[in-house]
């Protein structure tokens, strides 16, 4: 499943939009895609997907695209966070049409680990309208994970930003991010009645390494990652800071022990 609205959308305008389209339209069935919607008469369309006999319902939203403006002449167009009546029709109604509600938001500020009021906000109206699991992205570094107590009595998990997964940015929490992974259960009692809950969210933590000069990037889960291989980073060379203590903190501070895993 892959998300495609993120503020670099529309970088290419509607060529590269076009592209985009005929690319994902080029995979198999079993690839979903959401975040991108060929104008309003498209709203409607919920993206799902059944998996072991549970249907989820994906949605994604983005705060911005870089003020690029939405334009007639592009093929497809993303759903802005400030579009609040369009969204709210849009999880409601996946919460009708699923067992579980998925959405991903590009949202909040750039390297920060602060998570601002305009995402808690929408956090808190996103559960009570239906999702079950918000996915955030765009800070480039790790903000801090939450149950929400939704209207209706369900639980909902948010992980505010999951950080960068693979990325040749220059500052040391650039390099630190997390796999969300988490369980989605269904259970039919014996009288016909269905329950869903989110079960055990963890964030595993990751750390993407380069050597001198920005060269073999790959990325680790920090349980795999090594003393030795902090060491020979190519960020130290601006920020000889940068160590294996160092990443372990930075996840410590600011990720909820009940939610992070490092080992």
């Amino acid at each position: 499943m892959f998300s495609l609205s993120n503020n670099h959308t529309y970088d290419k305008g509607a060529a590269g939009l076009a592209a985009t389209l005929r690319f994902w339209e080029s995979m198999p069935e079993d690839v979903v895609t959401t975040g991108l919607w060929r104008g309003a008469d498209d709203y409607s369309r919920i993206p799902l997907q059944t998996v072991n006999g549970v249907t989820i319902a994906y949605l994604s939203y983005t705060e911005h695209t870089n003020g690029i403006p939405t334009s007639s002449s592009m093929p497809a167009n993303v759903i802005y966070t400030s579009q609040t009546d369009v969204i709210e029709q849009q999880v409601r109604a996946a919460h009708q049409q699923a067992d579980f509600v998925i959405v991903g938001v590009h949202w909040g500020v750039e390297d920060s680990h602060t998570i601002v009021d305009g995402q808690r906000t929408l956090a808190q109206q996103l559960a009570d309208w239906g999702a079950d699991v918000i996915v955030g992205t765009h800070p480039h570094v790790l903000q801090d994970a939450q149950w929400l107590s939704a209207a209706d009595g369900r639980q909902t998990f948010v992980a505010y930003s999951l950080g960068n997964f693979l990325s040749t940015q220059n500052r040391p929490d650039q390099l630190v991010g997390a796999i969300l992974n988490l369980q989605l259960q269904k259970t039919t009692e014996p009288d016909g009645s269905v329950h869903c809950a989110v079960r055990g969210p963890k964030l595993h933590v990751t750390v993407t390494h380069y050597d001198a000069g920005k060269s073999n990037v790959r990325t680790y889960l920090f349980r795999d990652y090594t003393p030795e291989l902090a060491k020979a980073h190519g960020v130290r060379a601006a920020y000889p800071n940068f160590g294996y203590d160092y990443i372990r903190q930075t996840a410590q501070t600011y990720i909820n022990s009940e939610f992070l895993e490092l080992a």
